[in-house]
């Protein structure tokens, strides 16, 4: 006998039934030993007289103080057998279920890729979690709490520094105690196609004092965005390397001069002030100091990735920025506004961009010079495309299914624009009274549906999203798990509607189809025959229902009037 789903210092009851399968009445004795949890419903002791074919019923209380697993035992005697009927107590438990393994497949090295995944908790108590893995994964959120029979997004993350395939591990550890469940991760770093324009770059003839300019294209010909940075190292062991060399060098020379400053001062022949000592002292540190940051740095060559504006002129020149009123213009922000430029001198102009309008463009930017009749012109080009969602299935067919019953099929979708994109997913048309579930209808014998069918006062949601919202990074993707359990004898015709935020409403969809039907289950006998009964004893006699279809039915026995 098995308790479960009990609530401390809630008392619940089972009864057991012990059958006579002998020819002749028996005399039974049921008892237990003395316990504080378990007891017989009736005295203990107590003797029953089973006539031959019959039953006797037992009712077992139990009473927990906690939330913990209980054991006892019950003993069932005759005057030739003895029955030991093991009784169980299950307490309350969150069980945790996450996919065993997941594959990110090829992604772009320094490049992060998130997945998301869904952890549920289909145990009977609520579960506080902690996840943890190691570099190159992430995953979010660390920790939290998750209620019986609910479910939450976990994002794990792909963040390679290096080439070439990477393996960990996911480890999710519950409170209550539970084994731990552990996801295998892996994903392969790939370099992408990007590169410059050129691979060597010479500058003109330049006068001392002078400079000189030249562009370098840097050209990414991969379908993400690529974030640069210019490096004096082409790799970070070099990077590395000459940091420790410039330690070890930085480190010799402070040796050296500190061995011939107490050379000096032994003979008597230090020179300066005390200042110029400190300052004899402090310059190899500074020659041999590292710059913390590895940018690219020289004391002739300079990289400028912005747009300058430069003074050519032997004065001072006052400047500012020509407001524009097209539909394009109005989306650039450029600063500063207005300044003025030494002669010889350069302003560096910051340009941010916020897209309204799709489609290529041409813009020009005017600066009006104090002192100069024509204006200096700046010409932006570019083309703004829309975000661009398919899915991996051109339709989702659940074909036949069983009226009541939950059906689960899944798609992919992905985002391939150079944007990441925030949706929600939503079905064409679906009612709003949660549908009812086969489960949900066998557990209440007393509903009505069973004698006049299902009926409910709005239309039924019927299908269930997950996830029904999120973010999808550039060239990302998110699985869904579309769920229907139907209501309506009838076939489906549906659409899932993708809605972007800040883009517009369905701007992508999925067919979806289905055939709903309700089997239909056989009965035999259809009469039982008892023949002649005794006075006040129980008879049992079995009739088979059988489901002659290939899809699962639904059925409950309803009492006789």
């Amino acid at each position: 006998m098995v308790f479960e789903n009990f609530v401390a210092r809630e008392v619940s009851e089972m009864v057991l039934s012990v059958t006579n399968k002998d020819k002749i009445p028996r005399l039974l004795k049921v008892c237990m030993e003395s316990c504080p949890y378990f007891q017989l419903a009736s005295p203990r002791g107590v003797y029953h007289m089973v006539p031959a074919g019959a039953s006797a019923t037992v009712r077992i209380r139990f009473s927990p103080e906690e939330n913990k697993d209980y054991s006892h035992q019950l003993i069932c005697m005759t005057t030739s057998e003895r029955i030991v009927v093991p009784i169980r107590a299950i307490a309350a438990r969150a069980v945790l279920d996450f996919p065993e393994q997941l594959d990110f497949s090829r992604c772009p090295v320094k490049s992060s890729t998130q997945k998301t995944l869904l952890l549920r908790n289909t145990g009977n108590l609520e579960a506080r979690f902690q996840l943890s893995t190691q570099s190159p994964f992430s995953v979010a959120p660390a920790a939290g709490a998750l209620g019986a029979g609910d479910t939450v997004q976990v994002t794990v993350g792909f963040h390679a520094l290096t080439a070439g395939d990477h393996c960990g591990c996911l480890a999710v550890c519950c409170s209550t105690g539970e084994e731990r469940i552990h996801t295998h991760l892996k994903g392969e770093a790939v370099d992408v196609n990007i590169g410059l324009s050129t691979s060597s770059v010479e500058m003109d003839k330049t006068m001392i004092t002078k400079s000189s300019h030249r562009t370098v294209f840097i050209e990414n010909r991969s379908n993400i965005t690529a974030h640069f940075q210019w490096k004096a190292f082409p790799s970070e062991e070099e990077e590395d390397e000459e940091k420790r060399r410039q330690s070890l060098f930085g480190q010799s020379q402070r040796e050296l001069c500190l061995e011939k400053l107490m050379e000096e001062k032994e003979t008597g022949k230090e020179k300066g002030s005390c200042e110029d000592r400190a300052a004899l002292l402090r310059a190899p540190g500074e020659m041999a100091k590292v710059h913390p940051d590895p940018m690219f740095s020289d004391d002739f060559f300079f990289i400028e990735p912005m747009v300058n504006l430069i003074n050519q002129g032997a004065l001072d020149a006052p400047f500012s920025c020509i407001p524009t009123a097209t539909k394009v213009g109005l989306g650039f922000k450029l600063a500063p506004q207005e300044g003025i430029i030494a002669a010889g001198g350069s302003q560096t102009l910051q340009i941010s961009f916020s897209a309204t309008v799709l489609g290529r463009f041409e813009e020009e930017f005017r600066f009006s010079v104090a002192g100069s009749p024509t204006p200096a012109i700046l010409t932006i080009k570019g083309s703004v495309t829309g975000p661009s969602l398919h899915f991996d299935l051109p339709e989702l067919d659940f074909g036949d299914i069983s009226f009541g019953f939950p059906y689960t099929q899944r798609c992919r979708l992905t985002n391939s624009s150079p944007v990441p994109v925030t949706f929600q997913l939503r079905m064409s048309f679906d009612g709003t009274q949660p549908a009812v579930d086969s489960v949900d209808q066998i557990r209440c014998h007393s509903d009505p549906a069973w004698r006049k069918g299902v009926h409910l006062y709005v239309e039924p949601r019927e299908f269930t999203i997950t996830p029904s919202q999120g973010t999808i990074l550039p060239q990302g993707h998110q699985d869904i798990q579309v769920t229907l359990c139907s209501n309506s004898v009838m076939e489906f015709y549906r659409k899932m509607l993708v809605d972007l935020e800040g883009f517009g409403k369905g701007v992508a969809s999925l067919v979806i189809t289905a055939r709903c039907l309700v089997p239909k289950l056989q009965v035999s006998p259809h009469v039982l025959q008892y023949d002649e009964c005794l006075l006040k004893v129980p008879y049992e006699k079995k009739f088979l229902i059988r489901n002659p279809s290939h899809l699962p039915g639904c059925y409950g026995l309803i009492e006789q009037s």
